[in-house]
């Protein structure tokens, strides 16, 4: 008897001779409906999924990180990842929702005799996870599409664009000098080299699909009407489409003293290199208690002498409430790190070679520094469309419609630099800087581009995470929301907050083991509505049960 009906779709094999693997790997028993267990095949981890006596198998950990999915949320042929919400069909194991780049492999199961059997070959056991496959680019002379900007909305939307069968040539603008990279690793990791955080290690992955990259270079202007932009070595280029993925430049301090040595912000490889070159046995200050200065001061808290946070709120991370804010600091506090709460940066003062060494605050208390790491927000990087017609808000950022369309015809935007519809949350337009955000732009964009429906809806999913030890996620989007309902204890960091709006869950946000936000990705994904009634009738906040209805 065979339990799994549905066809394995596995193009990254194609071409696949190599020899077949088939074996027993567990009991029927070990699997009953509605649940689902890893198993081991020749050490590779492999996940299998009793969907109401239906079988699938597929990879067992994440390819954003290697997370295991075995406690992972599954709902109707897709499989969410508990630590940062990359979502995956188990019939073919491609990768539907962010963050990540690669897809799994699925496999071919059956029962015999109570007995689980898999049925593969060695190339699909040889490793976690696989690149989708490109249908052949055909040859194409046209004018290029131009993307402005290197980031992770740029690498997606080149993924999704070629996979949905644009054949255009692609020319990417960007200042950086790697092709893209994970950025949320600066602030973790910020001793990593460009190299080794590259999305894509291969160069030949880009030349196979027609993309070629200008690094080190920046657009100064755009003319609309001949449809160029003129680059800062002072050369046009010419595109059929437009994109801008500029992301956002990083806000500075305007302080007496600003312009000091060893004052150092956190936007491109190189500079978060620095900050790990310069650290080890020095009295380190973090300006700013949001993602980047917590992260940044967690990631340098081991060898520094010392580390201080200085936060302008009474709480650090204050989006998420004083109370979780306070549960943070005080993980913090144990690791050593000092804060200076509702405290404002007035002056720098520097020593005798041009460094900075005295940080004084409003009070007039004045802290020792030797290296200054400043996380105080960002700004839209779009100076350049300045007179170029194309629409921007008040604050600078790219206004675009729900198909990443600007006011001008042939002009697209994506990424930390648009605001833009969140429909799902009846919001006309909002700009989200998140990661995974970004990476859902670039995906929708490189469907809409060549004219099909987007995949969507979007579902905003973020997280951060300190000393590789804790953290916080939050799924959705809690804009306008008139309540909270708590579960657990914020200060301790194990807690569900949930914020509502007209008695309805509109956004989630954890601490520790729990998995509700990703669960509530796939919730808000399916329209399901939960309502206050709902969270004081819950006995243990779990909600997977809803996506099995």
């Amino acid at each position: 008897m065979t339990l799994c009906d549905y066809p394995v779709n596995d193009p990254g094999c194609d071409g696949d001779d190599s020899p077949i693997v088939e074996e027993v790997i567990g009991k029927l028993e070990d699997v009953k409906p509605g649940t689902k267990k890893t198993f081991e095949v020749r050490d590779r981890k492999i996940l299998v999924i009793n969907d109401a006596g239906k079988l699938f198998a597929i990879n067992g950990v994440c390819s954003h990180y290697n997370f295991s999915l075995e406690n992972g949320t599954y709902a109707k042929g897709r499989i969410r990842c508990p630590l940062h919400g990359a979502c995956f069909n188990v019939r073919s194991g491609d990768i539907e929702d962010y963050p990540g780049f690669d897809s799994l492999h699925s496999y071919d199961v059956s029962v015999r005799d109570g007995d689980i059997i898999l049925k593969t070959t060695e190339k699909k056991l040889s490793s976690d996870r696989r690149i989708r496959h490109l249908p052949k680019m055909k040859e194409c002379n046209d004018r290029p599409v131009v993307v402005i900007g290197g980031g992770v909305a740029t690498a997606t939307f080149i993924e999704h664009a070629r996979l949905n069968g644009l054949v255009t040539p692609i020319l990417v603008i960007s200042e950086e000098s790697f092709p893209p990279y994970d950025r949320v690793l600066l602030s973790k990791n910020p001793s990593a080299t460009g190299e080794n955080i590259r999305l894509r290690k291969d160069d030949a992955f880009y030349e196979e699909r027609n993309v070629k990259f200008l690094l080190n270079t920046s657009v100064v202007s755009i003319d609309t009407y001949k449809r160029t932009v003129q680059l800062s070595n002072g050369e046009p280029v010419t595109y059929s489409k437009l994109i801008i993925a500029t992301g956002g430049n990083v806000r500075k301090l305007q302080v007496p003293g600003a312009d000091l040595k060893n004052i150092c912000y956190v936007r491109k490889v190189q500079e978060a290199n620095r900050v790990a070159n310069l650290h080890p046995g020095k009295h380190v200050v973090c300006v700013g208690a949001s993602f980047i200065g917590m992260e940044m001061a967690s990631s340098l808290a081991e060898k520094a002498a010392s580390v201080t946070v200085i936060s302008n709120t009474p709480e650090p991370l204050p989006v998420f409430g004083e109370d979780i804010g306070k549960g943070i600091r005080l993980k913090f506090e144990e690791k050593g790190v000092r804060f200076e709460l509702a405290a404002n940066v007035v002056a720098l003062r520097g020593n005798e070679q041009g460094e900075v060494s005295k940080v004084i605050l409003q009070d007039g208390k004045e802290l020792d520094v030797d290296l200054l790491v400043c996380g105080i927000g960002v700004t839209p990087a779009t100076e350049f469309l300045n007179g170029s017609g194309v629409k921007l808000d008040k604050r600078g950022f790219i206004e675009v419609d729900e198909k990443f369309r600007t006011n001008i015809s042939y002009i697209f935007a994506i990424g930390d630099a648009v605001t833009a519809p969140l429909p799902l949350w009846d919001i006309d337009s909002i700009n989200i800087q998140h990661f995974q955000t970004a990476q859902a732009h670039g995906q929708f964009l490189g469907y809409t581009i060549v004219g099909k429906p987007q995949p969507g809806p979007l579902i905003p999913y973020f997280w951060t995470l300190f000393f590789f030890a804790f953290g916080l996620k939050f799924s959705g989007c809690s804009q306008g929301f008139t309540k909270e309902y708590t579960n657990g204890d914020p200060e301790s960091g194990t807690f569900i907050r949930y914020f509502l709006k007209k008695d309805r869950v509109v956004a989630v946000a954890s601490g520790g083991p729990s998995q509700a936000p990703s669960q509530f990705a796939e919730i808000f994904k399916k329209g399901i509505e939960v309502t206050l009634k709902d969270l004081k009738n819950s006995k243990d906040h779990t909600w997977g049960h809803l996506l099995l209805q």
